[in-house]
C-alpha cells in the first residue's frame, strides 16, 4: 500500500499550470515533523509553501532542501500538464490511473489526497472518481488541508519545482544560478541553468521504467517516465505539449559530474 499526495503550481504567462502526484510507500508525516523540528519550526502550526519569499531565510532555504532530499531518497513522483487550471483535478486522476499501472503500485490498494481546489467540489470529484474502475482500489480524501496532510506539501515542492523547469524549458532566456555545494567539488561555485539545477535535486524520484531495447550503454542511463510518471491533457498548446513531452518524458539517471 502506497501514500499519495497531489497538489498544483500555476504558470500562467507560459500558458499551463502543472500537478504533481508524490508517492509514498509510508505515510510521511512522522518524517515531515522531524524536518520541521530539526530547522525550528512548530509541525503543529507550521506549512511549507514554494511560494513563500526565502532569499532572506537561510533556515527556510535550508528546510526546502532537506524537502527535496527526502522527496529524491524516499518518494516517486509524477506529473500532469494541463491549459485549463479547471482541468487539473480531472487530470489529476487521469495521471494517478497511469501511475497505478506501473509495477511498483499496479494490484495494491492505496491512500490519496488531494489538496483543496482542485474540483469543482467535493462531491464531483467523488462522483468522477467513482465513475472509473481503474481507480477501485483507491481510497480518496478530496479537498484535503495542506496544513494538516503534510504529504501535500512534499506535492506542493515537486509541483512548483518540476513547473520551473518546464517553465525555464520554455523561455527564450533561461536563467543562470550558481550552485553552492561546499562537498561536492566539480559543482561548488559553478553557474548552471536553474532548470539543470532544479532537474538534479529529484530526478531520480520519476516514476519510470527501463527502455526495452537499449542499443547502447548511453541508452542504458535513460528510462522512460511516461506514460507512468507524465500525463499531458487533451487540448493543450502543442508548443508546450512538445516541450513538456521533452522535459519530463524520460530522463537520464547517468553521471553528470
Amino acid at each position: 500500500m502506497a501514500f499519495l499526495y497531489f497538489d498544483d503550481s500555476k504558470h500562467h504567462p507560459h500558458g499551463f499550470s502543472l500537478g504533481a502526484l508524490v508517492i509514498c510507500q509510508e505515510d510521511p508525516s512522522a518524517a515531515m515533523s522531524g524536518l520541521y523540528e530539526r530547522f525550528g519550526y512548530d509541525p503543529a502550526t507550521f506549512e511549507f509553501k514554494s511560494s513563500a519569499k526565502m532569499h532572506a531565510d537561510q533556515n527556510l532555504r535550508k528546510l526546502r532542501s532537506a524537502m527535496k532530499s527526502f522527496i529524491g531518497r524516499r518518494c516517486n513522483i509524477a506529473v500532469c500538464i494541463v491549459e485549463d487550471d479547471k482541468r487539473l483535478g480531472p487530470a489529476g486522476l487521469d495521471l494517478l490511473k497511469s501511475a497505478l499501472t506501473h509495477p511498483r503500485l499496479a494490484g495494491g490498494r492505496h491512500t490519496v489526497y488531494f489538496d483543496e481546489g482542485l474540483f469543482s467540489s467535493k462531491k464531483s470529484a467523488e462522483v468522477l472518481s467513482g465513475s472509473q474502475t481503474e481507480l477501485d482500489e483507491c481510497t480518496f480524501h478530496f479537498e484535503q488541508d495542506s496544513r494538516a496532510v503534510k504529504g501535500i506539501q512534499l506535492a506542493d515542492v515537486v509541483a512548483h519545482n518540476c513547473g520551473v523547469m518546464l517553465a525555464e524549458t520554455l523561455s527564450s532566456k533561461p536563467k543562470m544560478v550558481t550552485v553552492s555545494t561546499p562537498g561536492d567539488d566539480p559543482y561548488d561555485g559553478t553557474e548552471v541553468e536553474l532548470e539543470f539545477e532544479l532537474w538534479a535535486t529529484i530526478r531520480y524520484a520519476f516514476l519510470s521504467q527501463n527502455k526495452p531495447n537499449p542499443k547502447n550503454d548511453f541508452e542504458l542511463a535513460f528510462v522512460d517516465v511516461f506514460p507512468w510518471g507524465l500525463f499531458i491533457d487533451q487540448g493543450i498548446n502543442e508548443r508546450i505539449a512538445a516541450a513538456a513531452m521533452g522535459r519530463f518524458g524520460e530522463n537520464y539517471l547517468g553521471c553528470i559530474h
